[in-house]
């Protein structure tokens, strides 16, 4: 399930009657002798920057730092090896408020067999984003800890990369009046996916916890935690050609860009009228840049972390405090709220 943002596109105001962005890109000529007097170039699709923004804005939640661990570090020298597997809901079948179904629009669905090409649409998006990763922390004086993360998008083609800081502010107390008090610490992470050139997508956390743990019979301990994130997502767009079955060059006979104006030169030209002619170069106007999304969202975190000598187990869920449109109603952001379900397995040492 792989991003096609080349597909999140608008159809122009004041489109004459059976034709479409699309089909006037293909041919530019059928349109200008159906039309005369009208231009394709005035008739390029536009990027819907509103399915953009809610497509990057559930994508980088699922990518989010998941703060997966308890109050209380490995301590100075402690080192820790997990795995984890992390299931984020999305809205896959989500209209917004361009009325797009922007998971369906917006990524490739199966290929056909026949075919042997995606289909123009995804009927079925997936409602879980699956991101497995293996998780590296390290135990550092003064209550520190760092954490570094590597990891895939399950039935995708990207990659995630990351790294953590978590300080402990109060750990480790077991006597006197402090050996009733809970773990406290703070952290920040950042999670970013490669494997696309087509856009840029990372996600920095800020987050609190409070943790305690409970000593049980045999070597075991259990440490239950809670606390809150601040997420901020960063999009950006590399240049998205929105009629990629159309090839620009072949078709304007593309000579370069003029030195003046950096408007590119055709050799093809279109009649519009008994005496005048166009350039055709309508279809450079597709290839465009989605405006970019800075996303700001709130999550609480509850989690449960069992171990057993330097074996260890471990759960979480992660949740919206608020709808994403709260903060992000600017960018045409109304999806429901999202949660995130994980699980961990690893040693400590």
């Amino acid at each position: 399930m792989d991003l096609a943002p080349e597909r999140l596109f608008l159809e122009p105001k004041n489109l004459p009657s059976g034709t479409s962005c699309q089909t006037i890109a293909q041919n530019p000529q059928a349109f200008i002798d159906a039309h005369p007097g009208l231009s394709p170039n005035a008739f390029a699709c536009l990027p819907n920057n509103v399915a953009w923004a809610n497509v990057m804005s559930e994508l980088g939640y699922a990518l989010a730092p998941s703060a997966f661990h308890p109050a209380r570090t490995t301590g100075f020298g402690g080192f820790a090896l997990s795995f984890e597997a992390s299931f984020a809901h999305i809205n896959a079948n989500a209209v917004d408020g361009t009325g797009t179904q922007y998971w369906h629009a917006g990524t490739q669905g199966p290929v056909d067999p026949s075919t042997h090409q995606f289909s123009v649409v995804n009927k079925n998006p997936d409602s879980f984003l699956q991101i497995y990763a293996l998780d590296v922390r390290k135990g550092l004086p003064f209550g520190l800890e760092i954490a570094g993360v590597v990891g895939f998008l399950a039935n995708t083609s990207l990659w995630v990369g990351g790294a953590d800081l978590d300080w402990a502010l109060l750990e480790g107390y077991r006597t006197g009046v402090l050996g009733y008090l809970p773990d406290v610490a703070i952290g920040a992470g950042v999670r970013t996916l490669v494997g696309s050139s087509k856009f840029f997508l990372t996600t920095v956390g800020m987050d609190a916890q409070i943790s305690k743990p409970f000593a049980l019979a045999d070597s075991a301990v259990v440490t239950p935690y809670v606390g809150g994130q601040r997420l901020i997502i960063f999009a950006d767009s590399a240049v998205a050609d929105l009629t990629p079955d159309v090839d620009p060059l072949r078709q304007c006979g593309y000579q370069g860009r003029d030195p003046q104006s950096g408007v590119p030169v055709c050799s093809n030209k279109l009649i519009t009228g008994p005496n005048a002619t166009i350039n055709d170069n309508g279809d450079f106007n597709n290839n465009v840049t989605f405006q970019r999304a800075r996303v700001h969202r709130w999550r609480a975190i509850a989690g449960l972390i069992y171990r057993y000598e330097i074996l260890s187990l471990g759960g979480q869920f992660a949740m919206d405090l608020e709808d994403p449109s709260s903060e992000n109603a600017n960018l045409g952001i109304s999806g429901a709220r999202q949660w995130t379900m994980s699980l961990e397995a690893g040693v400590l040492f």
